[in-house]
């Protein structure tokens, strides 16, 4: 068989997206719920949110240097399925949550888990695509995270109004144990080459790049996700879900129907419509203070991240051989992390001192910060093809 000639979607492929779909579907859950958890049950502000919400990215942050190599040296299953338990420890934690500070703690230790499970995953799934149609292969896994975190947060939304947040939490453990299953059955075991030992550096360099790029148009998408839901309450729509469900449908139609655009236009063309978009989405969302208003923001906020990932993820993957795929992923990675933990912690400041509206404004002009970095100090880098 040629390479060209390679399937990609094989069983294992399929089973190993059904693993995401129920993890993040569990991630999905917390994040209509978790909000007003910490505002109404534990009488947090909006810093308090900002940071109970992203907090678990900057565990993951910390984390990934170490994961990375260990995903690279112990296999994609051993920190897939350890990804998993702790992510399920963390999310069931919240049960017994009596103050901000509890549900910071067992958020962090959600971040750990994401940190174990999404290096192995997301190498895993590199590990079982044909080399020409990794961006493609990058497409289809965000289409399983996207459809996790599209019915997580209808699912949880609807659930905490009919029983309770307690019922959430528990949802979400038993959901991080079918992922728990699914990843122990489909995931690949050590890369052939794998280091016996610890790296001489944890950093994977040549990620670094992308990396960046990927952090900068990230962190206006942090605070839609830390205060979309508060900033729907206040206009007067009940149901934040259908917002995250709008989002999560956009980016998995987009990325089915044009998963090869990534791999066409490059990382450079892919990566600045995706800063216009995001940023003109958010300035929506902070101006047009109507139902309609945040539907149309929020639709055009997932046109632009839909592509920005599997762009950048690819040209990270390409700079590193597979025994050493975990590190880069680990290390690309550490920007989603640091965008979603500093991203909610700086725009609850902002809300802190004006408004959600200015919230979201803010994070609209991140994006074009973002797009300025990428056409200026790192243009010559971003003149690659697939």
């Amino acid at each position: 068989m040629t390479a060209q000639s390679q399937p990609l979607l094989t069983a294992r492929f399929v089973v190993l997206c059904l693993c995401g779909v129920f993890y993040f579907m569990a991630q999905g859950l917390v994040y209509p719920v978790l909000p007003g958890f910490v505002e109404n049950d534990l009488g947090g502000g909006p810093v308090a949110v900002g940071l109970a919400v992203g907090g678990f990215g900057l565990s993951a942050a910390v984390a990934r240097p170490l994961i990375g190599p260990l995903g690279d040296s112990k296999g994609r299953r051993f920190v897939v399925v350890w990804g998993c338990v702790l992510a399920g420890v963390g999310i069931l934690g919240n049960l017994w949550v009596s103050s901000v500070a509890v549900a910071v703690m067992f958020r962090l230790v959600t971040g750990l888990g994401e940190a174990f499970y999404f290096v192995g995953i997301a190498a895993a799934a590199q590990d079982l695509a044909p080399e020409h149609r990794r961006g493609e292969a990058t497409s289809y896994f965000s289409v399983t995270v996207y459809s996790g975190l599209a019915v997580g947060p209808i699912i949880g939304e609807q659930l905490a109004t009919a029983v309770s947040s307690d019922a959430v939490w528990l949802l979400g453990g038993v959901l991080c144990a079918v992922g728990t299953v699914l990843g122990a059955a489909s995931m690949p075991g050590r890369p052939e080459g794998a280091p016996s030992g610890w790296p001489d550096s944890f950093i994977h360099w040549p990620a670094l790049r992308p990396a960046l790029l990927l952090g900068l148009g990230l962190l206006g998408y942090s605070g839609f996700l830390a205060f979309i839901k508060l900033h729907v309450d206040d206009i007067g729509f009940a149901h934040s879900g259908a917002v995250f469900a709008t989002f999560a449908v956009m980016v998995i139609s987009l990325r089915i129907l044009l998963a090869r655009l990534p791999d066409r236009l490059g990382p450079q063309r892919t990566s600045t419509m995706s800063y216009v978009c995001s940023a003109t989405g958010l300035w929506i969302i902070a101006f047009w203070h109507q139902v309609p208003g945040v539907f149309v923001g929020t639709a055009i906020l997932a046109m632009g991240q839909t592509f920005l990932f599997p762009a950048l993820f690819v040209m990270a993957i390409q700079s590193a051989p597979i025994n050493r795929r975990s590190q880069a992923i680990g290390t690309f990675s550490i920007a989603f992390d640091l965008a979603v933990g500093l991203g909610g912690l700086i725009l609850g400041g902002v809300v802190e001192v004006s408004s959600y509206s200015m919230a979201f404004f803010a994070g609209g002009s991140l994006s074009v910060v973002a797009l300025v970095v990428s056409r200026t100090l790192v243009r010559p880098q971003l003149e690659v093809t697939y």
